[in-house]
């Protein structure tokens, strides 16, 4: 570890000529660029329970509720919300609970974002999953996780469901095109998946007057783009589900028009009460609408999968004692393709509770409300707004530069301040758009755990891990040879993948995915990146996918036994020089297009 007085300047230098440089990025950044859209044909590729199997769990579904239900009206209320959501592609539901128990929600939210969100400049992300004490809080789970709710859901998919997903998000006033605020569906192509988006103005009990959710109805009755390998097999990347240009925004509306008439965009826009979002996450088209106007927004996203198709458990809660579970404890805890009698009987006791609810709903009178969607429809100059704001944001690089984030030509006395700013740097780019293949038989679905810990790392813990490395970026400059071959790439993920999945270690629980199979998630993320890196379309994709993989193989080198972290070590300080090599270069070809007799040169893909 060196000090300030071994090292009194350590200005990072990359040694590659400028004639160069524009063909070593456009090597690495210029992946095939399509215009992603939706199909009707490729709804077929949405694996679900077989037709027969969901009416079956309909009829039982409805039976187990009627034991309780007094009024002769409640299962056509129930039915008929149904129909909205499946119409529509979306329900909004207004004012869920009643004022003074949401008003403990939001007390304990915040002292849960307080004490575990990661404060980046677009978002504050915390794992919900892993807050007992706020899952067994009270009533107020009803908020995202009403029993009417969970019912409606499970009618849909036709069989029980659990919670696969559970995290908060605190977002201020900015627009941005990066992650969920770009217009996207959902990475699940070939699955069923509902959310339940709750959405707050942050610290009140009101609903949410900015960074709102939008969405376009009935986009919902296609499927994105699907690919198809060599050997036939279908496939999808997270970049087809982004539709971000006027092209793709053109090609929406038109699929709305030639299926169900006009097209629509609806902003749920409800500063009256908190607002309940329940939608089909992986098939209609939405966003959370980013822009500097309005207020800041808190929001906990659910996200619900068939318990019969993708088993497993989302928390770890002690087991009750002298009773049975409740409706969250059943919902976060663990269950298979033998949970529906379960499922069904904890839903029948509640029943009493969800024909209260339709009452309220359907009350015109009481402050329950689904709301109707016509008055949040965008027109004229809303729309335009919309569609620049869809198109135009800027993105994480774009605020980096803004901030005179810059590392190419600074000098610090010390490895500390060389460091930090590694680190403030890195905060930026780790915010950039993956490309990540996307499997028919839904593998992907284990990284996401270790992308949590990758992506939402906090600033403080990114210094400390960054620090044991950066001495080995003052051995030289950065030359040609630090700029790996994505190829190269491939074969070294792969390396580190073996190494965490071929180890006899005992299972750690990280703090911020809770209790998941870490070191198979870590393997499983290694493995995805590796074959990314020859798909980056651009500059940001790839420095996000290069930053990735020194975070993702350096997680898996800080578990490793002393002797084991021997065989890792060179490869984790080579993808970290090829970063800074990478993010060097970016840097350098950016401050060439402002010259122009430059500007051909350095142009690569947009």
């Amino acid at each position: 570890m060196g000090s300030l007085g071994e090292v009194q300047f350590i200005k990072p230098i990359l040694d590659i000529p400028l004639e160069h440089q524009a063909s070593l990025l456009k090597e690495r950044a210029n992946g095939h660029a399509a215009v992603p859209g939706l199909n009707l044909n490729t709804v077929q590729h949405r694996q679900s329970i077989p037709n027969a199997e969901k009416i079956d769990f309909r009829v039982r579904l409805l039976r187990a509720l009627r034991k309780a239900w007094k009024n002769e009206e409640t299962e056509a209320r129930f039915l008929e919300a149904v129909n909205m959501l499946k119409s529509d592609g979306a329900a909004l539901f207004g004012g869920l609970v009643d004022p003074a128990l949401f008003e403990k929600l939001v007390e304990a939210y915040d002292k849960v974002q307080e004490a575990a969100g990661n404060n980046t400049f677009m978002h504050s992300f915390v794992n919900m999953a892993v807050q007992n004490e706020f899952i067994m809080g009270g009533n107020y789970v009803d908020a995202f996780a009403h029993p009417l709710l969970i019912a409606i859901t499970a009618y849909l998919m036709g069989g029980a469901i659990r919670i696969q997903e559970f995290r908060g998000k605190n977002t201020d006033p900015i627009a941005i095109n990066a992650q969920d605020n770009m217009l996207h569906v959902d990475n699940t192509p070939f699955k069923e998946e509902y959310k339940v988006l709750l959405n707050w103005q942050r610290g009140q009990v009101k609903g949410p007057s900015g960074q709102n959710f939008t969405f376009l109805p009935w986009t919902h009755k296609g499927n994105r783009d699907i690919l198809a390998s060599n050997d036939g097999l279908p496939w999808s990347t997270e970049r087809d589900s982004l539709f971000t240009s006027h092209k793709a925004i053109d090609g929406l509306f038109d699929f709305r028009r030639n299926t169900h008439g006009r097209s629509r965009v609806v902003e749920a826009v409800h500063p009256e009460q908190p607002l309940a979002v329940l939608f089909p996450a992986g098939a209609v088209v939405h966003h959370r609408y980013r822009s500097p106007t309005g207020n800041a927004r808190s929001c906990i996203i659910t996200a619900f999968h068939l318990s019969k198709m993708h088993p497993g458990h989302n928390a770890e809660l002690p087991e009750p004692v002298g009773r049975k579970k409740n409706l969250i404890e059943f919902l976060v805890g663990h269950q298979d393709e033998n949970s529906a009698d379960e499922f069904l009987d904890i839903l029948s006791n509640e029943s009493p509770r969800i024909e209260e609810k339709l009452d309220h709903l359907f009350k015109a009178t009481h402050p329950s409300t689904i709301l109707d969607l016509e008055p949040f429809e965008l027109k004229g100059e809303r729309l335009s707004a919309w569609r620049d704001t869809v198109v135009d944001a800027p993105t994480p690089l774009k605020y980096k530069y803004d901030r005179n984030l810059i590392f190419s030509g600074a000098e610090f006395s010390s490895i500390e301040e060389y460091t930090a700013a590694l680190a403030a740097i890195m905060m930026y780019d780790k915010c950039g758009l993956l490309q990540m293949v996307l499997y028919q038989d839904g593998r992907e679905e284990i990284r996401k755990p270790a992308r949590k810990i990758v992506g939402e790392r906090k600033i403080k813990p990114l210094i400390e891990l960054l620090m044991p490395w950066v001495p080995q970026l003052f051995s030289s400059s950065f030359t040609k040879n630090d700029l790996i071959d994505p190829k190269t790439l491939i074969i070294m993920c792969d390396a580190v993948a073996a190494v965490a999945n071929n180890l006899d270690m005992p299972e750690i629980e990280a703090e911020c995915v809770g209790p998941q199979k870490i070191y198979k998630s870590l393997t499983r993320l290694m493995m995805d990146l590796g074959e990314a890196m020859v798909r980056c379309e651009g500059v940001e994709t790839y420095l996000a996918t290069s930053l990735f993989l020194f975070l993702a193989a350096e997680e898996i080198y800080s578990h490793l036994k002393e002797s084991d972290q021997i065989a890792l070590r060179s490869i984790v300080a080579a993808f970290l020089r090829n970063y800074v090599a990478s993010l060097l270069l970016v840097e350098s070809i950016d401050s060439q297009t402002h010259n122009p007799k430059l500007a051909k040169l350095a142009k690569v893909t947009a």
